[in-house]
């Protein structure tokens, strides 16, 4: 017989939380694989977080220099 364990979440910030303080926090910019290395989650999870924080208006993005990738800013570092 199988069985099955229902596990409850870990206390502590969201995932979504943790990506934004970390955006926050970082004034210069941070990527997506940056906060993929910090966070310790799946790029896919990611992307949907930082979606919905650009969708909230919390976050701002610009392509780098390069014009491939995308670098993520607090909103309140708007020139």
């Amino acid at each position: 017989m199988i069985e099955i364990k229902i596990i409850s979440a870990s206390p502590g910030m969201s995932t979504q939380e943790q990506v934004l303080q970390l955006v926050q926090a970082r004034k210069t910019g941070i990527t997506i694989k940056e906060i993929k290395s910090i966070v310790n989650r799946p790029i896919s999870m990611i992307q949907i977080h930082l979606r919905e924080l650009i969708a909230d208006k919390a976050i701002i993005t610009h392509k780098n220099k390069a014009g491939v990738g995308l670098i993520y800013y607090p909103r309140e570092n708007i020139n």
